[in-house]
């Protein structure tokens, strides 16, 4: 045999990169089988939680009960402390949710309360030297929508005679002015007071009215919303204001004159807590539905 005619064999690019090809490749399948192994082993790696049975969700304040709650199965990782357990179901049963959840929802420890909020809760957190008063209000001429509860305002009075020896014309507030043989005095009556709420022209709260329309569902909300009913009941014409024995001592003297010679003025927002700040998703929609409104 003439080995001089055998060709010298050099080794084959293609034969390397198909090597490491196959090993990337085997690789690849092997991490690939390891997550699907641990994700299969996470699935069945799960805890009991409580979630929302109802067709239509929970308006809020509803008595929960075995037939709108049901136990479901949730994957470990995605539990949080403060999710409501299965085990717990008994314990929850009979309690109220704070408000509106969708259907299907996991329930929390935080939206449940055991019994039903107080109206008008600021009431219960009046100091006992304070006194509450109602005014009436021109929505048009004393700041319009700007004015919230939990507002500061002040106001003036202005009246014809001498003046009321509570506040004598020794007071620097007290403006006097002679014209056509009449003496008016123009005085502060309250320098700040707070708003703590405001009645519509039926005489209900209007900020319970915000808080009974946060209560429902999304649907429900945009359909009140959209109602002239609504935008007339957050229409304030009175005010609740909470004061002092003096300063209400001070209002009685004046109460039997005309509301229009009441001159209400806001004050700055930097020490106030502005109760309604407390619904900004709501307040929010509300504007945005009424600038819808003013500009078709």
């Amino acid at each position: 045999m003439d080995l001089s005619t055998v060709k010298n064999v050099s080794p084959n690019r293609h034969l390397l990169k198909k090597i490491l090809s196959l090993v990337f490749s085997i690789i690849v399948i092997i991490v690939s089988f390891v997550v699907i192994t641990n994700a299969n082993k996470a699935a069945r790696d799960t805890v009991q939680v409580l979630r929302v049975k109802a067709g239509e969700g929970l308006p809020a304040y509803v008595l929960l009960t075995e037939d709108n709650t049901e136990k479901y199965d949730l994957i470990k990782k995605e539990y949080t402390k403060d999710m409501v357990l299965a085990t717990e179901m008994q314990s929850v049963i009979g309690k109220l949710n704070k408000y509106y959840l969708r259907e299907k929802s996991i329930i929390y420890q935080d939206q449940l309360a055991d019994e039903r909020a107080k109206k008008n809760e600021w009431l219960y957190e009046l100091g006992e030297e304070q006194e509450v008063v109602t005014i009436p209000y021109n929505y048009l001429e004393c700041g319009g929508d700007v004015l919230l509860p939990g507002d500061c305002v002040r106001i003036r009075v202005c009246y014809e005679g001498n003046p009321v020896a509570a506040l004598s014309v020794e007071n620097p507030n007290n403006r006097v002015i002679q014209t056509r043989g009449k003496t008016m005095i123009t005085t502060i009556l309250f320098d700040s007071i707070v708003v703590k709420d405001m009645l519509n022209a039926n005489g209900h709260s209007i900020y319970e009215v915000y808080k009974e329309v946060m209560k429902l569902s999304e649907e429900k909300k945009q359909e009140v919303m959209k109602s002239k009913d609504f935008l007339k009941n957050i229409q304030p014409k009175a005010l609740l204001l909470a004061g002092s024995r003096e300063q209400m001592n001070d209002y009685a003297q004046f109460k039997s004159l005309d509301s229009k010679l009441f001159l209400i003025t806001l004050l700055s927002r930097v020490n106030s807590q502005v109760i309604l700040d407390e619904l900004p998703t709501l307040e929010n929609e509300v504007k945005l539905w009424i600038e819808k409104r003013q500009n078709d």
